[in-house]
């Protein structure tokens, strides 16, 4: 996604219940950008995160972004995105504290926008792994590759939320749910596959977690 270009984005939410009042960058501090109005660009990812909910709805929406300075826009790739996702989710103490987590918490205060690629919750295996020391950091870059949620954009400011125009509205019911639970379970189990896989494959290259950190302390 071309952010740096781009005027407008058409994005898609869901939510619990449904959203009250303004759009607001409200989501749990560790969530994988930190705080923020997460939108994304897979409908059957998005339906999935919210379907088992009561009162599931899905959102399609419009992100103004002319009046965003290229300046105050993030897309994040490879390393970078993994750093930010570990700062943000405070998984591993001593990751976060290192300059790596404080960097990368540091540009998002910097932005009202963020986009890169999703870390679903399918993905947290692979995550706890790395963190562990069970996966490298180009076994797991492979795994996310292998396992294509799409992006999420995240707007990390009231401002940038001002920017966001809802389109349509609907609850999540009847064969779309069922589709939707479907889509979460053959993704839960290709993540599975996906990360015993890449461990094996990637077993000698890259760096564990624990390395990492270790060399940052000697430099």
């Amino acid at each position: 996604m071309d952010i740096c270009h781009k005027q407008e984005l058409s994005l898609i939410h869901g939510s619990r219940g449904g959203l009250k009042g303004e759009i607001r960058p409200c989501s749990r501090e560790s969530c994988d950008f930190g705080r923020g109005f997460y939108m994304g660009t897979n409908p059957n990812q998005i339906k999935g995160l919210v379907v088992s909910d009561r009162n599931p709805v899905f959102y399609e929406l419009k992100f103004d972004l002319r009046k965003i300075p290229t300046t105050r826009r993030l897309y994040l790739t490879g390393k970078d995105w993994l750093w930010t996702v570990l700062a943000c989710r405070r998984q591993s103490k001593e990751f976060a504290k290192s300059m790596l987590a404080k960097q990368a918490k540091a540009r998002l205060e910097q932005v009202d926008l963020v986009v890169g690629p999703i870390a679903d919750d399918r993905m947290n295996e692979a995550i706890r792994r790395f963190e562990e020391n069970g996966l490298t950091d180009v076994a797991l870059m492979h795994c996310l590759d292998s396992v294509d949620y799409g992006e999420q954009a995240v707007a990390k400011t009231p401002f940038a939320c001002q920017q966001i125009t809802i389109l349509t509205e609907r609850v999540i019911c009847g064969k779309e749910a069922e589709n939707a639970l479907r889509f979460s379970d053959e993704k839960r189990k290709e993540g599975q596959n996906v990360v015993n896989e890449m461990a094996a494959r990637y077993n000698r290259a890259g760096k564990f977690l624990s390395e990492i950190i270790e060399e940052e302390k000697k430099e």
